[in-house]
């Protein structure tokens, strides 16, 4: 009986030791993988081997800018998400010489900048190290070790801090890819279901709109009470299908690939082979750089535009236009057909939708009768 429990007892250790080694590889993995578990962990892990008072950990969050994100030992909250530019401070000194920087007084030193001085002195800071975490020869953020009192930082501890660093900039650097391989497949998903709604739920809200204008039709010689509830549920589902274009586009927001004009191409080739009209996308002479979120806003105007052609216009071609004009880009989408008829001048909720959003750029949209016949949609947005 003894011999089977202390048998019992030796599994049961055995067991617990194995726990805790998966655990510890399984806080190892998620550190490649989420960027705040792996500054976390360096902060921490700076403060331990260096026997530092204080450990922090910052990431570098644009061209010139690190933030220090996660903190290890702090008193105040000063260096909380302190934003330190290039150049600026011990921080800011280590990121932009690449190297790493201590000073044995902070506040006193001549060596950097004192921009920081207020928060390293509520946390009460002396002597500082930062060191750069390098990797692939970017500086993807910097790590420090903080003591409060004057003192020097030894060979052993400077190696620590380094050591640290490498490894930090091995687990922010795979953390970023991951996160973009995960921000791909989230993109991706969205358009499939943006896609798959649009196939299926925007068809039968086209189908159910269609059922209710023929049965409005015939509702005239069958009493006002029905008619007038028709019309309702009409009105209901053009909220619904205006709801529903809004999720779709939320969707697929992702930013448009290749440029303006070769994203509108795309959209016109795509048109043509689903209704068999001609349509053509053309620059008129060189066109600005325009941000991504105008050129989101121009080309939902111009699927929105060719949507109401599709449904409405029974053309034979469309031609889109794409010009510099008056501090701005204009986009023409111009078709030869018989008008929208079912748009009451331009009117519907799609196009007002479209035409809030572009006005919320201060810019304008405009529906026009050409002379030959057709419509043109002209949509001008400011640049600056």
């Amino acid at each position: 009986m003894g011999q089977a429990h202390r048998a019992g007892v030796e599994r049961v250790a055995e067991q617990g030791v194995r726990f805790e080694r998966l655990l510890d590889e399984h806080s190892q993995v998620l550190t490649l993988l989420d960027d705040t578990a792996a500054l976390r962990g360096l902060a921490q892990r700076i403060r331990e081997e260096c026997g530092a008072h204080i450990g922090l950990a910052g990431p570098v969050e644009s061209e010139r800018l690190l933030v220090l994100r996660q903190w290890n030992g702090t008193w105040a909250t000063g260096l909380h998400d302190l934003h330190v530019p290039m150049g600026l401070g011990l921080g800011g000194k280590c990121f932009a010489e690449l190297r790493p920087v201590w000073v044995d007084d902070y506040c006193a030193s001549e060596l950097i900048t004192h921009d920081f001085d207020g928060p390293i002195s509520a946390d009460g800071i002396r002597t500082m190290m930062a060191v750069p975490m390098i990797r692939a020869g970017r500086v993807h953020g910097v790590v420090y070790a903080a003591m409060r009192e004057v003192t020097d930082f030894s060979g052993r501890q400077l190696d620590a801090a380094v050591a640290v660093a490498d490894s930090g900039g091995l687990a922010l650097q795979t953390a970023s890819a991951a996160r973009r391989q995960r921000e791909t497949a989230a993109a991706t998903e969205r358009r499939r279901i943006a896609s798959a709604l649009h196939d299926s739920v925007g068809a039968q809200l086209f189908r159910l709109g269609a059922e209710l204008r023929d049965l409005r039709e015939h509702a005239r010689t069958e009493g006002a009470a029905l008619l007038d509830r028709l019309i309702l549920l009409e009105d209901q589902l053009a909220q619904t299908a205006s709801a529903f274009r809004e999720s779709v586009h939320a969707l697929d927001h992702d930013e448009p690939a290749g440029g303006l004009a070769a994203t509108l191409s795309s959209d016109c080739a795509a048109f043509q082979r689903r209704t068999g009209t001609t349509a053509q996308a053309v620059e008129i002479g060189t066109l600005p750089d325009c941000d991504p979120h105008r050129s989101r806003v121009l080309i939902a105007a111009a699927r929105e535009a060719l949507l109401n052609v599709e449904k409405h216009a029974n053309a034979r071609s469309v031609l889109i236009s794409l010009i510099a004009l008056d501090d701005g880009l204009t986009v023409s989408i111009a078709d030869d057909g018989d008008g929208w008829k079912h748009q009451d001048g331009g009117n519907g909720i799609g196009l007002r939708t479209t035409t809030d959003r572009v006005e919320e750029l201060g810019g304008t949209l405009s529906v026009v009768a050409n002379e030959d016949g057709g419509l043109t949609v002209r949509v001008w947005v400011p640049l600056s």
